[in-house]
């Protein structure tokens, strides 16, 4: 009897986790920059002294989030695009929501607003990330 199993590729991994890095990028640094600001009171001057090489940071930390989901639409063992955003919003209840919590809950300025835009920027993302690894997943068959 053959098996088929789910394989997630590299090079899915690469656009989902470009796309990741892009979207935060302008989630952030554009869209919601004055908000991001205000609430970790930081600022442009603080950004602009920033160090490209934390941007690799982001870039690494994208990928890790991708591989996440990626792994997860493989031991779903369905790999199409509906079953990719499944998997995304199984990770963003399990990991997204409780990580983006933490600081809201622990914080003692308890910021609704960074949270509300960091929920957002998960929920988004994150299913965007699980569309394109479940999209471009593909069914091989062991022997």
């Amino acid at each position: 009897m053959k098996m088929k199993k789910v394989k997630v590729s590299w090079l899915s991994l690469a656009i989902a986790s470009v796309f990741l890095s892009v979207f935060g990028g302008i989630w952030y640094g554009a869209i919601f920059n004055e908000l991001q600001q205000k609430a970790h009171r930081y600022t442009a001057e603080d950004y602009a002294d920033n160090s490209p090489i934390w941007y690799f940071g982001g870039l690494i930390i994208s990928l890790l989030i991708s591989w996440g989901i990626g792994k997860l639409i493989e031991l779903e063992g369905s790999g199409d695009f509906r079953s990719g955003i499944k998997s995304a919003f199984k990770a963003i209840l399990g990991f997204g929501l409780p990580l983006i919590s933490s600081p809201l809950v622990f914080s003692p300025l308890h910021d609704w607003g960074l949270y509300a835009v960091g929920l957002s920027q998960i929920v988004i993302g994150w299913s965007v990330v699980g569309a394109i690894l479940g999209g471009m997943s593909k069914e091989v068959v062991l022997s």
